[in-house]
């Protein structure tokens, strides 16, 4: 399809709306409560440096310095069903060129809506694990909310949307080590989308018509024809925050079980655990412990369970490096996980069954209700150093009063992250 028919659904975006405001600041925050959490910590850290050495501290080299730690943490915010995470490229991108408040909304919105479609359209979830959708989406994002950061008219827009696209494939592989290409890619990935709009910015032309079906196809075999419908202006209010550093597989497994603690659950007593997950959801949650890899501690659903149980506060912890107790790991042992087809819900709901001294709990998730996304965002900022939580709530109140400077003070809070100065004691 013509790239020009795709991104004239965003012309509908009205950075203006108060509800889509107040969104794009509780996104805005959380990355940015993300990125100060992941540059504590050794990988991230590292990272970080890298993009020092090489982009001589310029902002659009702290900018993709900010995706890759936002995207290393887990804790970023993502659209179940297509598998993209957009805040980790559309904040960071935007925040750098936006210079008003309301296109600097517009411009987050737009790299959602736009990351969203594509990634959707690549398969989602079902394009895993050959293609990684968030991977494959990420330089559009990138170069849409760029682009429109900019002010560029609509044609130069849709050239930046094309110029970052091609040659893209979301194919990573399995990167393995420490520091891993599994984060730098997103870095990668936002710096050419970056590019994508300075090109398009400066007159370079791209192809109109390269997201064709038949070039789609050729990314992934459950890709789907891109259509211009698949672009929803409001895709943002699709995207949800993570309570905790974890796979979003187990999410609402390890909400259950924090619910069945509070409600009186002796973890001492346990005896079994059984947790139920849709069948798409299971593979990750129940992939074998490796206690010194960082990612499989945040995936294996068994060690999540007993770090909520023994050491609850590390449920926040993005680095990992210290080892868990003796109590956490026995626990991991308990639980089994079981794919089950009759739950179902894109929120990939979660069942788990206790059994405690010969008697039987369970509990649901998501709830009614589900959590409120301000008291998760809430409990982030809370676990971080006093001094960057402070920060972090000051920008939040000076968006909430729509205060001018707002944007410019969450650049000035980016790029004060992403700096040598900031030391890891801070941000761990």
């Amino acid at each position: 399809m013509n790239a020009r028919d795709l991104v004239s659904n965003l012309l509908t975006i009205d950075g203006g709306d108060r509800k889509l405001r107040d969104l794009v600041t509780l996104h805005t925050v959380d990355a940015l409560a993300c990125l100060a959490a992941g540059a504590g910590a050794t990988e991230g850290s590292s990272l970080l440096a890298f993009y020092r050495g090489t982009g001589a501290g310029d902002a659009v080299s702290s900018a993709a310095s900010a995706s890759t730690v936002i995207r290393f943490t887990e804790w970023d915010a993502i659209h179940v069903p297509s598998c993209a995470t957009p805040d980790a490229m559309a904040v960071p991108a935007a925040l750098i060129f936006a210079q008003d408040y309301e296109i600097y909304v517009k411009a987050v919105a737009a790299g959602h809506a736009v990351g969203i479609a594509l990634s959707e359209a690549v398969g989602g979830v079902s394009a895993l694990p050959e293609t990684w959708p968030g991977l494959f989406a990420a330089p559009a994002v990138a170069a849409v909310s760029a682009a429109i950061a900019l002010g560029l008219p609509d044609e130069q827009v849709a050239q930046a949307l094309v110029l970052s696209m091609a040659g893209s494939s979301g194919r990573n592989g399995r990167p393995s080590g420490m520091p891993s290409a599994r984060w730098l890619v997103i870095g990668e990935a936002t710096l050419k989308g970056i590019r994508a709009a300075l090109a398009a910015k400066a007159g370079i032309k791209g192809d109109l018509e390269l997201l064709s079906p038949g070039w789609m196809k050729g990314q992934a075999a459950a890709a789907i024809a891109l259509k211009t419908g698949h672009v929803d202006p409001l895709a943002i209010t699709r995207v949800g925050m993570k309570p905790f550093v974890s796979a979003r597989q187990g999410a609402n497994a390890i909400q259950v079980f924090r619910h069945l603690l509070e409600k009186g659950v002796d973890p001492e007593a346990v005896d079994s655990i059984e947790v139920f997950l849709p069948p798409v959801a299971s593979p990750v949650a129940s992939r074998p412990l490796v206690a010194e890899d960082r990612l499989s501690t945040i995936a294996h659903l068994g060690l999540q369970l007993g770090i909520a149980a023994f050491e609850p506060a590390r449920l926040m912890d993005v680095d990992r490096a210290r080892p868990f107790s003796a109590e956490v790991m026995a626990f991991a042992k308990r639980v089994r996980i079981t794919a089950d087809t009759t739950l179902a819900g894109e929120g990939w709901p979660a069942r788990v069954v206790v059994t405690e001294k010969g008697q039987v709990r369970e509990g649901t998730w998501p709830q009614v209700c589900g959590e409120d996304a301000q008291a998760m965002l809430g409990r982030k900022i809370e676990s971080l150093p006093a001094t960057t939580a402070q920060q972090l709530q000051r920008l939040k109140a000076a968006f909430a009063d729509a205060d001018p400077t707002a944007v410019q003070e969450a650049r000035n809070l980016l790029m004060k992250f992403t700096d040598a100065s900031f030391p890891r004691s801070e941000a761990a």
